[in-house]
């Protein structure tokens, strides 16, 4: 691959990888407030004494225990994307280096 096409796709790599992390970050702090979130409404769950609160509350946890299936799974997925892209800037940047550093 040529110089003048690796530069633009390491560029390309890079802000991919950057906009994942922002996701995979945004996605833990999301899962973090849901699992506190839980935490809360079963605490509160064992205080209720109205039947319809308990069955609201015991909704919005199910509720939150799916989301935080879907984030799980999301990050699984978005793991298994860094580690592609990483390797594959790994090479890029190693074939950049050897074209501007050739060995004789």
């Amino acid at each position: 691959m040529a110089l003048s096409f690796t530069a633009p796709t390491i560029t390309r790599l890079e802000k991919e990888i950057a906009d994942i992390q922002k996701l995979v970050r945004e996605s833990e702090t999301k899962r973090q407030k849901a699992l506190s979130t839980i935490n809360k409404l079963q605490r509160d769950q064992k205080l209720s004494r109205n039947a319809n609160d308990l069955s609201n509350k015991i909704t919005r946890e199910n509720k939150l225990k799916k989301e935080i299936e879907e984030i799980n799974g999301f990050l699984k997925q978005s793991s298994k994307q860094l580690a592609d892209k990483n390797q594959l800037l790994t090479q890029l940047r190693m074939k950049t280096d050897a074209t501007k550093n050739p060995t004789k």
